[in-house]
């Protein structure tokens, strides 16, 4: 009897401490997992603070990057920009090309005043067969007739293909093409189909006005 009150007592004593030990276990356990559900809830709570407190800091972030797009779209602008800049530069090289491919045709050709042809060429002539073969564009036949086309540009602001005039006498008028610095070809009395130089003290004396037809 004594032997079995003895099983008892442990058995008791048993129970006790596992009961124990279960629900310390299960206090620790819900510890852990209240923690965990704390940190996540704070986290997400927390992002929520930040973006509720600081959206002037999003806003911020946001307008440089409006910024930055337009520093992009600049810089591309600036980009396409000096794409075409490069572009008219390789245009005004074709035209120049095709003037002096032009012009190597008829260089040397005698002056020959009513004349159009390889055998003798006046000024007005030359310069409306440069004008038709260079830029498809035709010209009145005389001197006269093509001051009046265009309109007028100072001498510092001469171009490409801009048509030079002279009053070379009284009723003497004469036309060359612009090339650049001061150079233009003419059909010369003097030596024909050649490029002269508007600093040469005779074409100084007797220019007259520079007019621009075409715009390259």
């Amino acid at each position: 009897m004594l032997y079995i009150f003895r099983i008892i007592i442990i058995l008791s004593a048993f129970l006790s401490w596992y009961a124990a030990a279960s629900t310390t276990k299960t206090t620790v356990h819900t510890k852990v997992h209240h923690a965990r559900i704390y940190r996540h809830y704070s986290h997400k709570h927390q992002g929520h603070l930040i973006h509720h407190h600081t959206g002037h800091v999003y806003k911020k972030h946001h307008h440089l990057t409006k910024q930055q797009e337009l520093h992009h779209t600049r810089h591309v602008h600036k980009k396409y920009h000096h794409l075409t800049k490069q572009q008219e530069l390789r245009h005004l090289r074709l035209v120049r090309h095709k003037i002096f491919h032009a012009y190597y045709g008829w260089k040397g050709t005698p002056y020959y005043f009513g004349g159009s042809s390889h055998r003798g060429i006046d000024c007005s002539a030359f310069v409306m067969k440069m004008y038709r073969q260079v830029f498809h564009r035709y010209l009145p036949r005389t001197t006269l007739g093509q001051v009046k086309l265009g309109r007028r540009v100072r001498k510092d602001q001469a171009k490409l293909g801009d048509l030079v005039f002279f009053k070379t006498g009284h009723n003497e008028r004469h036309v060359g093409i612009y090339l650049s610095h001061g150079d233009f070809m003419n059909s010369a009395s003097s030596r024909g189909v050649s490029i002269s130089n508007l600093h040469h003290i005779y074409w100084q004396r007797h220019f007259w006005q520079i007019r621009r037809l075409v715009t390259i």
